[in-house]
């Protein structure tokens, strides 16, 4: 069993998180204007966070790729595997976001349309980033094994 490649984890998981970052920005203009909207009417400005969200992005997608170096070996490398890790992710931060309902800080119509349709973005993002994971290193590990 091979020990945890974490600077291969966090480059992977950097480039997860970017691409993440990006998605979102455009899932967020083009299906969340009510939930912008919102935001703004509640005196804040959601552009404000920016450095913010797009360390936290670099986290998730460092957890995704993380989970899914943790999940490979057992469920097999893979785009169907890196799914399986993107659903956590996008699991986890719906459920952290749909909070903001419950507390009643957040119309649940509002909610609802950025929930669901971040799951393509979340899904593409650890997708990348599992193939990715998945390529580095590998002539490296090719060449130290015929020496």
């Amino acid at each position: 069993m091979r020990g945890t490649n974490w600077i291969r984890i966090v480059l992977c998981g950097v480039v997860a998180g970017v691409v993440w970052h990006f998605l979102s920005a455009i899932f967020l203009s083009l299906f969340a204007q009510d939930l912008v909207a919102f935001v703004e009417k509640g005196g804040s400005d959601p552009r404000s966070g920016g450095a913010f969200f797009f360390v936290i992005d670099l986290m998730m997608g460092i957890w995704a790729v993380w989970l899914y170096s943790a999940i490979a070996p057992r469920y097999g490398a893979g785009p169907s595997t890196a799914a399986v890790a993107g659903f956590a992710w996008w699991t986890i931060k719906s459920l952290q976001s749909a909070k903001w309902v419950g507390l009643g800080l957040l119309p649940r119509g509002v909610a609802l349309i950025p929930l669901v349709t971040t799951l393509v973005g979340v899904l593409v993002a650890s997708v990348l980033g599992a193939w990715l994971y998945d390529r580095v290193d590998r002539p490296a590990a090719k060449g130290l094994a015929a020496t």
